[in-house]
């Protein structure tokens, strides 16, 4: 099944042709193309990071044709209870900006819609708390479901049209939210420039990405998958919105993704925080956006996937390895370092969607975890693909018995617990 691409040499950001590759990772298929037994193999498509010279904005060097990626999707925002949990967090932090932004006004945010919203579960704690929202997601299986749980959401990739309709039929929002999709769109200017435009002038922005800071201390090279196009730092994104008007004056931090920064930005410049400016002089300070630190993660990571596959061979000659968690990330990982059936036999997810099919290049089969119960008795060891959820899963798998070794490939160097 082929797979449509464009490679480019300039910059999406800046439109620099001064594009310098970092690491490459060869070719492989996209990170959620599962495909269920007797279909055809995915294509694949050039997995390469380049940080650009001029505006040192992390990128890739392949573009996956969006309608292919987004129209069908296997991730689901609320599958994980960490994710659940941090939602309400998440609510509360941005209702308190909305008021600090407006002097302390009183009273709740008149619309907030969230741009790439899933299955509503970020707009779930807004809804609790009286506001009105309004979802935009163009993959048709999930916002059929969030809207069944409530949350009115337009099937749709957001656009300037989509804006026009919304501020025709709504008005203007007073908070606009784009959790971990900024980095997924080509097309970056437009959507932020439409993120502008939906704005009441004293409205909010909210932007949550996974921090090229935590992508670099950690060494999570499997963050690199063809959805993500970008790799921001915070001077980076800030720099991108503000060619559109829009203002950083504060930042938080997200538990997610192993670790996430969420932006916010105002139409009006105001005085930043003390922690903006704090993460901004540490990024400054820690060369974070440099060329030399990005090459010095591209060296690391190919070193670390060699131990990897070495460490999941050796224990697969000692017995059955199962794998944890079949996440877009795991089949950076998986495809990097060479492990497919040879050395695990099924994966396990709780995902339903992604459950009977099989890992887009390793095809492993995916397995509910009521189904993997009886592979946890046989196998001796588990391969922690979804470390980011280390501590939930860990205890899952305790708690229904299982005493073998977990392999957690990352943050940093490969360990046994």
């Amino acid at each position: 099944m082929s797979v449509t691409f464009e490679l480019t040499d300039r910059c999406r950001c800046c439109g620099s042709s001064q594009l310098v590759e970092v690491l490459d990772l060869g070719n492989q298929p996209p990170a959620n193309c599962l495909r269920l037994p007797g279909e055809p193999k995915p294509g694949q498509v050039p997995l390469a990071l380049a940080i650009c010279n001029s505006c040192a904005t992390c990128q890739l060097t392949a573009t996956v044709a969006p309608s292919e990626l987004f129209s069908e999707y296997v991730w689901v925002t609320g599958t994980a209870s960490a994710t659940r949990t941090f939602s309400e967090i998440f609510a509360r932090e941005v209702l308190s900006r909305w008021l600090l932004l407006g002097g302390n006004r009183a009273g709740l945010p008149g619309l907030v819609v969230e741009v790439a919203s899933n299955d509503g579960t970020f707009l779930a704690p807004f809804v609790e708390k009286g506001c009105q929202v309004l979802g935009v997601d163009p993959a048709r299986n999930i916002t059929t479901h969030a809207v069944a749980n409530g949350i009115p959401t337009l099937c749709e990739f957001f656009s300037q049209s989509t804006v026009d309709n919304i501020r025709q039929e709504n008005g203007a929002a007073d908070i606009v939210i784009a959790r971990n999709v900024i980095p997924h769109v080509a097309n970056i200017h437009e959507v932020v420039s439409a993120i502008e435009q939906l704005l009441h002038e004293g409205g909010l922005a909210v932007v949550e990405f996974h921090y090229a800071g935590a992508i670099l201390r950690d060494l999570q090279y499997d963050s690199i998958y063809h959805e993500h196009l970008f790799y921001f730092s915070i001077e980076t994104l800030r720099s991108v919105f503000l060619s559109h008007g829009l203002h950083a004056f504060d930042v938080f931090e997200s538990p997610l993704s192993g670790g996430a920064m969420v932006l916010l930005f105002s139409k009006e410049p105001c005085s930043p925080s003390k922690r903006l400016m704090a993460e901004s002089c540490a990024e400054s300070k820690s060369r974070l956006n440099s060329q030399e630190v990005w090459k010095s993660f591209g060296n690391h990571a190919l070193s670390h996937s060699k131990a990897l596959a070495s460490m999941v061979s050796d224990h697969a000659e000692a017995g059955p390895v199962i794998g944890y968690g079949a996440s877009a990330r795991s089949s950076t990982l998986l495809n990097t370092a060479g492990i497919s059936g040879n050395q695990l036999s099924v994966i396990i997810d709780r995902n339903e969607i992604k459950q009977g099919s099989l890992t887009p290049g390793s095809d492993l089969p995916i397995v509910s975890f009521e189904d993997g119960r009886a592979h946890l008795t046989d196998a001796k060891s588990v391969l922690l693909l979804a470390w980011n959820f280390e501590p939930e899963i860990v205890l899952n798998l305790r708690r229904e018995g299982f005493e073998g070794e977990v392999l957690v490939p990352l943050p940093g160097d490969p360990r046994v617990i």
